[in-house]
């Protein structure tokens, strides 16, 4: 696809592709294609699958990053003052520098980015924030892992360091030094796992979604800087099911 990067096949269309595209064209994507995200996601009817494979996560313990704001706008007039539901907050991560592997796959790790609030839901609740885990197998396969958060917790976590400083809209981005990435998952990988899409334009498919069953703490006042970003959040509905089933692997 010309005039593609690497993060846009994995996070979005071009921010000029964005621009011009239609409600109506959006739309119409959306009903050919069913198998969308976010869900909610209900414990009782996840079907429990220990025999499906291990997820192995393989994320250094110090890397340097750049935060930024992904902009969809900041072409336009208002762009850089405008907040839309396209845009959040991303590190993009050098290639091979992180991944997972699944059933003997590896998946490189691309970006990790928020939302807020949560995309996905758990029996209907929608927690404060999620973070997303995108990742890019060896024939263009995008597997995500998407991670809950609430507040409650001390500081210190990669997802509070980068929370805490993320930069406005069209501003330089933010130097994260020696980022623990090995601690940003939790030992336990219980996942729900079902197949969907990317949950920005153009919201294609399929992607493998591993959404973790533990959350994340982190400290109020990271969620508050990072909210006070998107006022307005930036999370997209939830999508019907479709027939899909979600499967439950427990990996304590």
């Amino acid at each position: 696809m010309p005039g593609l990067t690497r993060r846009s096949v994995l996070f979005a269309v071009p921010a000029a592709a964005a621009a011009i595209a239609s409600p109506a064209l959006i739309s119409r994507a959306t009903a050919s294609t069913p198998h969308q995200s976010p869900i909610d996601i209900h414990r009782h009817g996840a079907v429990v699958s220990p025999h499906l494979p291990a997820l192995h996560v393989h994320y250094p313990h110090s890397l340097d990053l750049e935060i930024r704001y992904e902009s969809k706008d900041q072409s336009q007039p208002d762009g850089c003052e405008h907040r839309t539901a396209e845009e959040t907050v991303l590190a993009e991560i050098p290639e091979g520098a992180a991944w997972v592997t699944l059933a003997g796959v590896r998946y490189n790790l691309a970006n990790f980015h928020f939302h807020t609030r949560s995309e996905h839901r758990l029996d209907g609740h929608q927690f404060p924030l999620e973070q997303h885990w995108v990742h890019l197998g060896p024939n263009g396969e995008k597997l995500v892992i998407g991670q809950f958060i609430k507040t409650g917790g001390h500081g210190g976590t990669l997802q509070d360091q980068a929370l805490a400083t993320v930069p406005e809209e069209c501003a330089e981005d933010v130097h994260l030094h020696a980022a623990n990435l090995a601690a940003a998952l939790p030992s336990d990988l219980s996942t729900f796992r079902y197949d969907g899409s990317l949950t920005t334009s153009p919201y294609s498919e399929p992607v493998s979604w591993l959404v973790l069953n533990h959350v994340r703490e982190i400290k109020a006042s990271s969620l508050a800087h990072f909210q006070s970003r998107f006022p307005d959040g930036d999370s997209r509905p939830l999508q019907a099911l479709n027939g899909r089933t979600v499967k439950y692997r427990p990996q304590h």
